[in-house]
Formats: structure tokens, sequence, C-alpha cells
């Protein structure tokens, strides 16, 4: 994960309630997502990550579509609200809020992305991966998602189609249809092959 570079963002989570409520009527705080973050600030991954704090916290990384929000691929950052224990630590029986989905996913460093002190999240090429695998419907939001992060992503849809074919191979089949369906290409039936967009 990098290291934070820069001081850390106000939290206004640590707010108490009336105050941030109050500063919004104000319009010194504006939503953004199920937080806030000041007016003055931008609408960058940082601060997006720092208006999820309530939620984010150190033993957590947003995964999925809140990872997918905070890299800004999408407009909502989803309900549930999805999180991984950090360290594929078993998530608590009890304590968890109704609108977070808690996941016991495995992470190695270079899949995460450290934004500011206690805030992690998934980077551009590891959300795609997981929203591709993911089970369920594969809905348009995820399929913008998909193309918005491969698109923010290092190595392109390259990067991201050669990890699924190295990846699990029960979910192989269905990521890299995900991914053509996402870009909008058809891709030659060798699993490594790249798409091109």
């Amino acid at each position: 994960m990098d290291a934070p570079l820069r001081p850390a963002l106000p939290r206004f989570d640590r707010w108490p309630e009336a105050v941030r409520f109050a500063e919004h009527l104000r319009g010194t705080l504006v939503r953004c997502g199920p937080g806030f973050r000041g007016a003055g600030w931008p609408d960058t991954p940082r601060v997006r990550a720092a208006a999820l704090g309530a939620w984010l916290t150190p033993d957590r990384i947003a995964v999925r579509m809140t990872a997918a929000w905070v890299w800004g691929a999408c407009r909502e950052p989803g309900r549930p609200l999805e999180f991984s224990t950090v360290g594929r630590r078993r998530p608590a029986r009890h304590g968890t809020a109704p609108d977070i989905a808690l996941h016991q996913f495995a992470y190695a460093e270079h899949e995460l992305r450290r934004l500011d002190e206690g805030l992690v999240v998934t980077t551009p090429e590891q959300t795609a991966c997981d929203l591709l695998r993911a089970p369920g419907p594969f809905p348009l939001s995820h399929r913008v998602a998909v193309r918005l992060l491969g698109c923010m992503s290092e190595g392109g849809i390259e990067a991201i189609c050669s990890r699924i074919a190295r990846g699990r191979p029960q979910y192989r089949a269905t990521a890299l249809a995900r991914l053509d369906e996402a870009a909008g290409a058809r891709r030659p039936s060798s699993a490594g092959s790249a798409v091109s967009w």
C-alpha cells in the first residue's frame, strides 16, 4: 500500500451530528456519497474515501462498487456499502450496520491503495476484477464501472484480462464474458488474450 504523502484530510464524520447538519445547511459541507466533504474540497478519490470515514474504519477495505465510487467510476457507492476485513479476519457476527456488507477477502499489498490514514481501498485494477467476479447479475452500473476502472488501471484492460486469466478457474469464464460485455468488444477465445477497446 502507498503511504500518504500529504497531511490528513478533515474527518467530518467525527463532528457531532448536529454540527454536521448545521454546516450542511449553511453550505460549508456538501453531500459526498453517504457522508460529507468540505464545500471547497475537490471531489477526488482521497476526499471520497474520507467521506466514507464513518464506515471505512482502519480494520476495513473498500471493495467492489464502494471502491469503484471512491475511484470515481460510478455515481453512488451502492447499497449496501461493501467492505472487506483487513488480513482476511472473520467479520464480527454482531455490530455491523444493516447498510454494510462485510466480506472476508484476501488481498496482497500491491492490490490495495492507502489514500489517507486508515482509509484503504482496492486498486482500480483489483476493483474491476472483483466486480467481474461478483456473484449475481452484472448490471449496467457494473459494466460502466469496469470500463472506467480499466481506463484508470496502470496496465489498462489488458492487465485486468491477464489477471483474470491467471485467477481462480471457477470464476474465469464468467469474468471474461463480463469483461467482453463491459468492453463492448469481442475477444479471441484464448483466455490470455487482451480485449481491445
